[in-house]
C-alpha cells in the first residue's frame, strides 16, 4: 500500500444526499463538503431574534416579502452549495421555496459573527453570495458593534454602508426603516428604532 492510498478524503455529498441526513443538524454544505457550524451563543441568538422581529414586522407592514431564520439556502444544486445564513429576506412574488428550503439566492442574507467563526469560512461565504447572486448582504460583528452592508452591483458585492454602534442605519433593501445597532444588541428594540418603525415595536 502506497502512502497516497492511505490518505482519506471526506466524502462529497450531493444536495439530495445532504438533505437525506435530516433537518436536525447544525451544518452547511460547501461544494459537497459538510461543514459543521458552531453552536450560537445566547447573545448571538438574542440579536438574531430581535433583528428578525424588527425586519419581519417591517416587511409584513409593507407587504415586502418574507423574513426567516436559519434555513438552508441552496445556491447551487449542481455545485452542492447550501449555506444557512442567520437571516434571509425573500421579496414578495418570488417562487423559490421547496418545502422549508430556499432554492436560489435570497434578496438579503444576514450573517452574525460568532466567536469561533473561521475567517476562511467567512470569506468563502462572501464569495459564494457574490457568485450566486445574493443582492444584499449584511455582516454584523457584535464584538466590535459594527454592520457592513453590501449591495450586488454588476456582479460584485460592493460595500454600501459601514455602520458603527450608534450610527442610524437605513438599509437599502428597506427604505424608510431606521435603527441603531448598539441598542438592538442590548435587546432594547424601542430605543433602537426611529421614525415609522417606532410604531412596530
Amino acid at each position: 500500500m502506497t502512502p497516497e492510498s492511505k490518505i482519506q478524503t471526506k466524502p462529497r455529498l450531493s444536495i439530495e444526499e445532504y438533505f437525506a441526513l435530516g433537518d436536525d443538524k447544525n451544518t452547511e454544505l460547501d461544494y459537497g463538503e459538510v461543514v459543521l457550524s458552531p453552536r450560537p451563543s445566547a447573545d448571538h441568538q438574542d440579536l438574531m431574534i430581535d433583528l428578525a422581529t424588527l425586519l419581519k414586522r417591517w416587511a409584513k407592514s409593507h407587504n415586502l416579502g418574507r423574513v426567516t431564520a436559519d434555513i438552508d439556502m441552496v445556491l447551487s444544486a449542481e455545485d452542492a452549495v447550501a449555506p444557512a445564513p442567520d437571516l434571509v429576506f425573500i421579496a414578495a412574488g418570488r417562487d423559490c421555496w421547496k418545502g422549508s428550503r430556499l432554492y436560489g439566492a435570497a434578496d438579503l442574507a444576514v450573517e452574525i459573527l460568532s466567536p469561533t467563526e473561521r475567517p476562511t469560512r467567512t470569506a468563502r461565504k462572501f464569495a459564494d453570495y457574490e457568485k450566486y447572486g445574493v443582492h444584499w448582504y449584511w455582516f454584523i460583528d457584535p464584538f466590535s458593534v459594527t454592520l457592513d452592508e453590501y449591495e450586488l452591483v454588476k456582479g460584485r458585492l460592493t460595500c454600501r454602508s459601514e455602520v458603527g454602534a450608534d450610527d442610524l442605519f437605513e438599509p437599502g433593501v428597506f427604505p424608510g426603516l431606521k435603527f441603531r445597532l448598539k441598542p438592538l444588541l442590548e435587546g432594547d428594540l424601542k430605543a433602537a428604532v426611529e421614525g415609522e418603525a417606532a410604531g412596530l415595536v
